[in-house]
């Protein structure tokens, strides 16, 4: 029994595996959508620049491409993180904690240059 609840649960929170892949998915969609908008925009005001080589490219091509292209990033890894979800959970749970991680350092990032570093914005 003991070994059952170790399998099914793994989390912080205590969830499933298939509820983290849900909801940390849809957190990561949440902050590429965030991030391209941001992205998009600090550009246009000409106060950030895109660092991602890839997605300067991307950008300068066409933005709808670009946030097409942003925005299936999360849907490609929550459909392979869910198909693998059985063989390594910890991969799994780890992968999803680290992607988050980061676009949470893209987003204080975001909110940083919004309030108050660019003298263009006020």
């Amino acid at each position: 029994m003991d070994q059952m609840i170790k399998e099914r649960y793994f989390g912080l929170l205590g969830m499933t595996i298939e509820k983290e892949i849900i909801l940390g998915s849809l957190l990561f969609f949440l902050f590429s959508v965030l991030d391209g908008a941001l992205t998009l925009w600090g550009l246009r005001l000409g106060v950030i620049e895109e660092v991602n080589p890839l997605m300067k490219w991307l950008i300068y091509k066409n933005s709808i491409v670009f946030m097409v292209f942003k925005l299936s990033i999360p849907v490609m890894l929550a459909f392979v993180l869910w198909k693998i979800r059985n063989r390594s959970r910890k991969f799994v749970a780890c992968s999803m904690g680290l992607v988050l991680m980061v676009y949470s350092i893209v987003m204080v990032f975001h909110v940083y240059w919004i309030t108050g570093v660019s003298p263009r914005l006020h």
